[in-house]
């Protein structure tokens, strides 16, 4: 048994996690600890297997809707791709290659095995002050006065760091700091939520799936796994189906669909490559009927969550053996596709089921600020309005629609909502309890229908590099990151950390960070304290005049006439301008 020191302490290297681990690291002189339970790093990127990234806004997710970091991870990608498989013309064509789809406006989808590989590497990268430990378990934490003073994992060795992360997709540290969290719907009474139910439901929590990866081999070839022994009862309790919102196909969409089953998750397109082991298309499963029906985790108990996770495994391995037998084949020619192999290599498991089950809902924190369905909702807005509810701590920007699972164990009901482009206030990454322990996954502060919005890929590895950036500045400036949250000065500092590394923390279309940070920077930071109207849509129009009309509408905001200089401006000009006479940092 031993104790260590840190910085900073992570638990979880989930997606949030790893993207705060790398965030946190990247000041040389924090050193930081990433805790991780299993073998596996990247939660629902690698050993959840949700291979084709949730993202939407496509047009903008290559260039202003996400972070340098989580674009300079899939260009790792991609130039893994470019150097250990040989691609295709049509791949190598691609402006950005998509492993999944060869096609363009589809969300970037790449086998998980691929991305954990990236991601050791640049956890590797950066061994000098990022610790990894897998296979760590925390069982125990010393909370004194407010404070988080030390973890003790389960072989007995104590860390003991100036600010702790919970990055665990079920909240797992939760329960041990001894704080108030939820899970599940919340009340009407508590939220205000134009959806909540009337009374509260802890039990409704969104089901797991556990995918499975399987290859479309040609026809003619069989595949088809041993019957399972449950069959009939598993197949009953999860109604297997082909429809599911948008999917109506199993190889391919149907006459009035967009997606089909495979297509869904699909992570090796073959018309990409022209290298034999890439040479058919493959998939996990991931959709409605494998959301696994029983029961959903957590259950407070782990051998309870290890049946869960098994049941759901089963599900999807018995969803296999439907696929290749019974389902009405697209032509309605004819049952099930026997030629559909499962592919051990994706997970490195004999079923080629994930060694993690994809988990939709954590536990959440009591935050200081809880993000509800009316600040986001398209539908809680005037006609016209582009972005939701404008957050002055923003850490970050999203945007997905809600989708609330359906699972028939706990009773929870489907429900969908359009959301407005959003923000990540930075009060809900921090619980009301405690000053130095922050969220840096699916547990910030937000509700049972707004978390829906915020479990997706680009969201989540966004709260978990403002979580890791905030926690290595509350560091080496000695405060807590309550009290960067707290002073407007710090928090403007802390928020220019963050564009410094090209992190948007507002809704602007055509401010690039690649073409001048220190104006990027400029007009995040006037968008975000609401100096700056945009105009229209989500446009900045950096390039147009800083017309005296301008100039009177962010006097105006400021409160305070500022001492324009005579001359033509741009508004990106402008922006600088104003920081400049406010002192606030813009490098």
């Amino acid at each position: 048994m031993s104790t260590f020191d840190y910085d900073v302490v992570i638990v979880g290297a989930s997606f949030g996690g790893v993207a705060a681990a790398l965030a946190a690291a990247t000041d040389p002189n924090v050193r930081v600890a990433l805790l991780e339970a299993s073998q596996w790093i990247g939660g629902q990127a690698t050993s959840q297997g949700v291979c084709r990234w949730d993202e939407q806004g496509l047009d903008l997710i290559e260039t202003t809707s996400s972070t340098k970091s989580y674009r300079d991870l899939r260009h790792s990608i991609r130039e893994w791709y470019r150097h250990n498989a040989t691609l295709s013309t049509f791949g190598r064509n691609q402006e950005h290659l998509n492993p999944g789809f060869a096609a363009t406006n589809f969300p970037f989808s790449v086998d998980p095995s691929v991305t954990h590989t990236v991601l050791r590497d640049l956890v590797a990268a950066l061994a000098d002050r990022l610790d990894l430990r897998l296979g760590t378990v925390v069982t125990a934490v010393d909370v004194r006065d407010g404070s988080v003073r030390s973890m003790t994992t389960a072989s007995g060795d104590t860390f003991a760091a100036k600010v702790f992360l919970d990055a665990t997709d079920l909240g797992d540290v939760l329960p041990l700091v001894n704080i108030p969290w939820t899970i599940g719907a919340e009340a009407h009474g508590d939220t205000n939520e134009p959806d909540a139910p009337a009374v509260a439901h802890p039990e409704w929590i969104q089901p797991i799936t556990v995918p499975i990866a399987i290859e479309n081999r040609p026809a003619g070839e069989n595949h088809t796994i041993p019957r399972p022994v449950n069959f009939d009862d598993i197949a009953r309790k999860q109604r297997f189906h082909i429809v599911d919102g948008d999917i109506n196909g199993v190889l391919r969409p149907r006459p009035g669909g967009q997606e089909s089953i495979f297509g869904y998750r699909q992570y090796v397109d073959a018309r990409n490559f022209n290298d034999a082991r890439f040479a058919f298309d493959r998939t996990t499963l991931n959709v409605g009927s494998n959301d696994y029906m029983d029961a959903t985790l957590p259950s407070g108990d782990a051998a309870r969550d290890q049946k869960i996770y098994e049941g759901a495994r089963d599900a999807s391995i018995a969803f296999v053996y439907w696929l290749q037998t019974e389902v009405e084949r697209d032509d309605r020619n004819g049952s099930g596709y026997p030629n559909l192999r499962v592919r051990t290599d994706a997970f490195g498991t004999a079923d080629g089921c994930a060694p993690q089950a994809y988990i939709r809902e954590s536990r959440r924190i009591d935050a200081e600020e809880r993000v509800v369905q009316q600040d986001i909702a398209k539908k809680s807005f005037p006609p016209g309005t582009p972005r939701a509810r404008r957050f002055p701590t923003s850490c970050g920007i999203g945007m997905y629609g809600s989708d609330i699972h359906a699972a028939d164990g706990p009773g929870t009901p489907w429900l969908a909502f359009e959301t407005l482009r959003f923000q990540i206030p930075l009060g809900s990454l921090l619980p009301k309890q405690l000053d130095n322990f922050v969220a840096a996954c699916k547990n910030i502060g937000g509700t049972h229908l707004t978390s829906g919005a915020y479990r997706v890929h680009p969201v989540e590895w966004a709260i978990g590099e403002a979580a890791g950036i905030l926690a290595a500045f509350a560091a080496r400036q000695r405060v807590t990151p309550k009290e960067v949250w707290q002073q407007d000065d710090r928090r403007t500092t802390y928020q220019f950390r963050l564009l410094a590394r090209g992190v948007p923390i507002f809704w602007w279309s055509d401010v690039r960070f690649e073409d001048d940070p220190r104006t990027y920077a400029a007009v995040h930071l006037c968008g975000v304290k609401g100096i700056f109207s945009g105009t229209g849509g989500l446009a900045f129009d950096p390039l147009g005049p800083a017309s005296l009309a301008v100039r009177q509408a962010v006097d105006a905001n400021l409160g305070v006439a500022l001492s324009w200089p005579p001359r033509a401006m741009t508004r990106a000009e402008a922006a600088v301008f104003v920081c400049e006479q406010q002192g606030w940092p813009i490098g």
